[in-house]
């Protein structure tokens, strides 16, 4: 069932909610991480084009319904995807995040790389901010406490699809856009801290001894494709798709070509 919410603890007393689809299988689940200002409701597409595998989707802390972090920080976000798994008794997953999500994934990495059968970066990268970054992370802080939270989200994701996108599709974005609002202020701050604070772990990629999956989109403005390139020539098992039509959005922008690709990539993950 779609709408069955289930939830795990961190710490205590933190609420973790997730969502189960597909089936049991006996195999590693698929274990999908969404992105900032977003919760598990961005797979709903994707849900539907994935049918074989067990299907694990997490609500990030402070988002959809799951409660806040203790402070800001993204292994935070890792720890809370730990809690699901330990509560589902999985051992060994693969973990696919989207843009925050994929830095949670590499957070991830970082500590239990032993439970990782595959991981996929979904339009993210392993570096920390630059201070670009950083300062347009504090002015988002600064908009957001000063109560403009529906205009900051109402201008984050328009430029996150592909340009054409919004004329054929305006009812996607739109609902992008909605379900942006829908997120509490204090979850979308602790978010932005928690991205600008991160450090870079290129080297959790480098060292990392179970299959990577990179699906970038070429017309990405957050993600230069080009650079996380650069690093993927350095693994000893890594994959690249670059899906035509995709910017950052991609399960929501080319959601068949997306879902396939990562489908395939967790058959030949498991089956290995």
């Amino acid at each position: 069932n779609m709408n069955t919410t289930w939830h795990a603890v961190v710490t205590g007393h933190q609420k973790i909610a997730y969502q189960k689809n597909g089936r049991p299988s006996g195999l590693p689940p698929l274990v999908l991480l969404h992105g900032f200002c977003e919760d598990s409701s961005i797979w709903d597409e994707w849900i539907t084009q994935l049918p074989a595998m067990l299907i694990i989707r997490i609500d990030l802390p402070g988002f959809g319904q799951s409660d806040l972090p203790p402070e800001a920080g993204i292994e935070h976000y890792a720890h809370a995807v730990k809690a699901v798994l330990d509560q589902e008794q999985e051992e060994k997953f693969v973990l696919v995040g989207h843009s925050m999500g994929g830095y949670t994934a590499l957070a991830f990495a970082e500590l239990y790389p032993e439970m990782l059968a595959g991981m996929g970066l979904f339009h993210s990268h392993p570096f920390a901010d630059t201070d670009e970054q950083k300062e347009n992370r504090n002015r988002g802080v600064e908009m957001i406490r000063s109560g403009k939270k529906d205009l900051y989200v109402a201008q984050l994701f328009p430029k996150l699809f592909e340009d054409d996108f919004e004329k054929m599709q305006p009812e996607k974005v739109q609902q992008t856009i909605r379900k942006g609002q829908e997120q509490s202020a204090e979850g979308i701050i602790n978010a932005l801290e928690s991205m600008k604070n991160r450090p870079d772990r290129s080297a959790v990629l480098s060292q990392a001894k179970f299959p990577v999956l990179f699906l970038l989109g070429k017309k990405d403005v957050l993600i230069p494709y080009q650079d996380v390139l650069k690093i993927t020539a350095q693994l000893v098992q890594s994959e690249v798709h670059l899906p035509e039509g995709a910017a950052h959005m991609g399960m929501l922008e080319t959601p068949e070509v997306t879902a396939k690709i990562v489908g395939e990539f967790w058959r030949r993950v498991v089956m290995r």
